[in-house]
């Protein structure tokens, strides 16, 4: 495999990857919110559940997303054996 093909191998993995996180933070953030009316209808420690899931769940899974998305990056550029000078 040359250089060149070895680079490009590394964009199309990271390219995949970020339209992959793009997309599973956009569902999150488009799909969650059109569930709240019909769970607001419970109550979890006295705050309607729809805007407990919205307000700290919601924010917890964009970490954790974020996180993953963090060490997914870390892989590839193990895979690749790839360095970033800053």
């Amino acid at each position: 495999m040359s250089a060149d093909d070895a680079k490009h191998a590394y964009w199309r993995r990271i390219r995949r990857l970020t339209v992959a996180m793009t997309l599973a933070i956009a569902a999150f953030i488009i799909i969650l919110p059109f569930f709240i009316p019909a769970l607001n209808a419970y109550r979890i420690l006295r705050f309607p559940l729809g805007y407990f899931l919205l307000a700290d769940v919601g924010i917890l899974g964009l970490a954790i997303l974020l996180y993953a998305f963090f060490g997914a990056q870390q892989e590839s550029d193990r895979i690749h054996n790839v360095t970033i000078q800053f």
